[in-house]
């Protein structure tokens, strides 16, 4: 699928994604702002209070009767981080206009539906709607709370924690509850038109309609900030750490991470590498870990490209802890001295390539996708993806397996685990 992409003015780009293949128009607008521990926190309720109701549609009521009118069309926002970068994140959809009844412009009214969101927002007396503010901060105050339910997410979030703790990519991506309590809707609006001003700004649209880039004049306006382009190797902290955190648990909860001294052209080599390592069903992690050793109900690996950052993740048994841990390392070292076949990386290179091929049959996987590259600096296309990937040869892999360098360990375990356990891991 050709992308097509527009500046509309200085650091603000058009993505115009046109296709009949998708029954729904999907609209999507990003900012980009370099992560900054102090600002993650209020950055991240910008987009709850933004939806929650415009200066044309004040209320969530008056709001949802406009998605309604568009034939239930659905509006969301969010904030996540994109390796160095916090990226704040609106979107719309709805049918595809060519199955409006009565020829609505059905993306046309979606477009101006979100500029009216991030542009026009609910305010009184100049500043947000403090009752706005209070809500979303106790909506937003749970869902930091709340990540700790579900123990397999949490442990790889301590992981970077830890791992990145001297910087800013180691903040949880929501931010934490003390520096939520300090915000108000005077701080929170002087921070949204800093965002509004200073941030990199892409507009995504992927539909069948001609998109109309006059919608978007709200959107040129001069800033008079530039944002630093994203360095893609950026250190994490240096030496190794170990990690061990008691919680009301049954099954332990194991993860390794390893710095990976690579460039962003390696990325298609390091990706080969994950799926041999733990990034598929048949991967070493998977194969001799779990199944082969039974030491984990789940073993897998994750390469976190705009981090170079390889992580290794296993649910465990808590008294299975020092078994799983070397035969996870083995599995590293064994990498290193090539101990892979050749079908390994053919079964690599065909499960990576059926990835990255079902891409085309998602809207916001594929915005998600160029908006992760844009970040890195790149444009390849699905096909050049693939190419890329099966150029890939076994010394590229062991290039890649030689570049990998241990940096921190998190054990989520019992709060009854032995002292013994204990002192193998502090």
């Amino acid at each position: 699928m050709e992308e097509n992409i527009i500046k509309i003015a200085d650091n603000k780009f058009l993505h115009v994604l046109n296709t009949n293949k998708f029954k729904t128009s999907f609209v999507v607008a990003f900012f980009l702002s370099d992560l900054n521990r102090e600002d993650i926190t209020i950055n991240a309720l910008i987009p709850a209070v933004l939806t929650r109701g415009t200066a044309n549609l004040n209320t969530m009521k008056d709001i949802n009767l406009k998605l309604d009118s568009l034939y239930g069309a659905t509006l969301d926002g969010s904030s996540d981080k994109i390796g160095d970068k916090q990226a704040l994140q609106f979107y719309v959809t709805t049918i595809d206009d060519k199955y409006a009844l009565d020829n609505e412009n059905l993306l046309e009214e979606s477009v101006k539906l979100l500029l009216d969101v991030i542009y026009h927002p609910k305010l009184v007396n100049g500043l947000f709607d403090e009752e706005y503010v209070r809500t979303e901060k106790e909506n937003l105050k749970e869902l930091i709370k709340s990540r700790i339910n579900d123990k397999s997410s949490y442990a790889i979030s301590r992981l970077i924690e830890e791992m990145y703790q001297d910087s800013p990519y180691g903040a949880y991506k929501y931010g934490n509850v003390e520096d939520l309590e300090k915000i108000d809707a005077k701080s929170l609006y002087e921070q949204y038109t800093k965002i509004i001003a200073n941030s990199e700004l892409h507009f995504y649209v992927c539909s069948s309609t001609k998109v109309d880039e006059s919608w978007f004049d709200i959107c040129k306006v001069d800033t008079t900030k530039d944002i630093t382009p994203l360095k893609f190797n950026t250190n994490s902290t240096p030496g190794e750490k170990h990690i061990m955190e008691r919680q009301d648990v049954i099954q332990g909860k194991l993860v390794l991470g390893y710095d990976v001294d690579i460039k962003k052209e390696d990325l298609y080599k390091a990706q080969v590498y994950n799926a041999i390592l733990g990034g598929s069903s048949n991967s070493k992690m998977f194969q001799n870990v779990r199944e082969k050793e039974s030491l984990a109900y789940t073993a897998r690996s994750t390469y976190l490209k705009h981090k170079q950052t390889l992580l290794l993740f296993a649910g465990i048994e808590i008294d299975k802890y020092e078994k799983a841990l070397e035969t996870m390392k083995v599995q590293v070292e064994d990498m290193k001295q090539g101990k892979f076949s050749d079908e390994d990386i053919r079964d690599a290179k065909v499960f990576l390539e059926n990835i990255i091929r079902s891409y085309n049959d998602s809207q916001d996987i594929l915005i998600d996708l160029s908006m992760g590259q844009i970040v890195m600096g790149m444009h390849d296309s699905i096909d050049e993806m693939i190419q890329k990937i099966n150029e890939v040869t076994r010394e590229d892999i062991l290039y890649v397996a030689n570049k990998i360098k241990f940096n921190t360990e998190y054990f989520l375990t019992a709060n009854n685990s032995s002292d013994e356990q204990s002192s193998l891991i502090e």
